[in-house]
């Protein structure tokens, strides 16, 4: 039996599980020009493959037979430590962005969510990190105090951020806006793998930036690595003005030693950053001189707070909410459950996505999903 296939959801699925196409012709048992055929579309394929590959790659059958009814496109995506990264391991949150994206613009049939909200282009021209921080300050009426929770603050003002676990500690966030039948979302992706509440703080701040002075503006992925590595520079300025603004730490000065690390643990509470950030911000601002940011990273070292901080057990991480909370009331008010997304993505936009990855993406149990199945459709040729 002989079955025409969608040959880039192959390779949308072969790169989401991190594999070459080598790699999955040996699973399969098939040479690797012919995983190439299938990938482009210049070959059938037989049903014992295609299980095979099911099995292999862990995604449904219909992903792979189905045909897009939907306008998607990506514009980019920012990967914080994208120049000591892999292929391998940014290319998977290409789907969690797609999948976020798909079910944040299928629940907006039903429910009203943040709109974007972001400082007006007039502002932006030119504009150096720290400006901008201020800027969004005023704009978002946050003041001078500390923030609570970046993850709340974004989901607040539109943006969508879902926590993913990718077996990586090269690559703590990526973010990039998409377009869903010409409307347009910004995803922000938290990797949760080897972090803690204090970095998480940080990360999801230098997305902020990337949003704030960056994404509306270029592709990353057209920049030169030195073009890259300035944003990305830009971006860290920006999450430590916007976590810690300038003139709350400068008078504050007086009160403390900041030469001593261990004036820093209170202000990690206080401030919700990680010590090592807030020992950098007052070396930005010269609170401390050259001599002392030396001394401190010495005694940072010496603690080996580099991997873990004193403190970093006194907070969780933050999950986020948006898209959780608008299933809930989706399931709550209409006959749509768990076991029902995967066949009303499919309906809609023609990508029939594993229930896995769609309880990951709504931070719910993949328990949830039992229930009646949807019978698979086989397209014959």
């Amino acid at each position: 039996m002989s079955l025409k296939i969608n040959g880039k959801r192959i390779r949308e699925a072969r790169i989401f599980n991190k594999m070459t196409m080598t790699e999955l012709a040996e699973n399969i048992g098939v040479t690797k020009q012919m995983i190439s055929k299938y990938e482009h579309n210049q070959s059938n394929i037989s049903l014992e493959s295609l299980q095979k590959i099911i099995r292999t790659l862990n995604f449904p059958m219909n992903f792979f037979l189905e045909t897009d009814r939907v306008i998607y496109e990506n514009k980019g995506t920012f990967y914080r430590s994208r120049l000591t990264s892999t292929q391998a391991e940014k290319q998977p949150s290409e789907t969690y962005k797609k999948l976020a994206a798909m079910l944040r613009d299928y629940f907006e049939d039903y429910i009203d969510f943040p709109e974007l909200d972001m400082l007006d282009n007039d502002c932006l021209d030119n504009i150096l990190p720290e400006q901008a921080a201020v800027e969004l300050r005023n704009k978002w009426g946050l003041g001078s105090g500390p923030i609570n929770s970046m993850v709340e603050l974004m989901e607040r003002h539109g943006i969508v951020v879902v926590n993913i676990n990718l077996g990586s500690d090269k690559v703590d966030a990526r973010s990039g806006y998409v377009k869903v039948n010409n409307k347009l979302y910004y995803i922000v992706l938290n990797v949760i793998d080897n972090t803690n509440f204090y970095r998480e703080q940080f990360t999801l701040a230098h997305e902020l930036g990337h949003y704030i002075m960056h994404a509306n503006k270029v592709n990353p992925q057209d920049l030169s690595n030195d073009e890259y590595r300035t944003m990305e520079n830009e971006a860290n300025q920006f999450a430590s003005a916007f976590l810690l603004p300038k003139d709350v730490f400068k008078n504050c000065k007086v009160q403390r030693n900041y030469g001593n690390l261990l004036e820093y643990i209170p202000l990690k509470r206080e401030w919700n950053m990680s010590i090592a950030a807030i020992v950098m911000r007052a070396f930005e601002l010269r609170v401390i001189n050259l001599d002392q940011f030396k001394k401190l990273q010495k005694s940072i070292s010496y603690r080996g707070w580099r991997k873990k901080e004193i403190g970093d057990e006194f907070k969780q991480i933050t999950f986020p909410t948006l898209l959780h909370d608008a299933f809930r009331l989706l399931e709550e008010h209409s006959e749509v459950k768990a076991r029902d997304l995967a066949y009303k993505l499919n309906e809609k936009y023609g990508y029939y996505y594993p229930n896995k990855l769609i309880a990951e993406t709504l931070n719910i149990r993949l328990d949830e999903f039992r229930g009646e199945t949807i019978p698979l459709a086989i397209k014959k040729k």
